[in-house]
């Protein structure tokens, strides 16, 4: 066997341990939508899915550059020898739609879930300038009625002597 079909036969595999982890990503992405449907956001359970996501996407991009370093070195070989590496390119064409459909629903989940996380955070604003609203609101009345019946005593101590 070949120096190139090697390098192909890695691309191949390359290629389908992309679309495992880009489906991984993908499961992440649905159970982050579920996640931001629910009434109260699990934050822990929401970063951790975060966190997964991020570690995946890194073994991403550490694929692709392999990837094109190997395509580099046999693409000589393969457009020389397109139809000795039909099967293969068939293959790897077949995963690569596979993987490009993957990436289009990703990020089409990823700008929905992107539209509720926006508008769980509005919510979250809005609750916290309501509840600081109520905090002065309450204090200042505890203040107001504090001095009431402070200069009320006192008038009435006057009245009384």
């Amino acid at each position: 066997m070949s120096v190139e079909r090697v390098y192909v036969d890695m691309m191949a595999d390359t290629l389908n341990r992309k679309k495992e982890i880009l489906t991984f990503i993908y499961d992440k992405t649905k159970e982050q939508e579920i996640l931001l449907k629910e009434e109260e956001l699990n934050q822990e359970r929401f970063n951790e899915l975060i966190q997964e996501k991020g570690e995946r996407i890194e073994q991403l991009n550490q694929m692709d550059e392999g990837f094109d370093r190997l395509f580099k070195q046999v693409e000589k070989e393969i457009t020389a020898n397109r139809e000795a590496y039909r099967e293969q390119i068939q293959a790897m064409q077949k995963t690569i739609a596979l993987v490009g459909d993957l990436g289009m629903k990703i990020q089409a989940l990823e700008h929905q879930n992107s539209e509720r996380f926006k508008i769980y955070l509005s919510t979250q604003r809005k609750t916290i300038r309501e509840f600081h609203r109520n905090n002065q609101t309450a204090s200042t009345y505890h203040k107001n009625m504090s001095f009431a019946q402070g200069a009320g005593q006192s008038y009435f101590f006057n009245e009384q002597k």
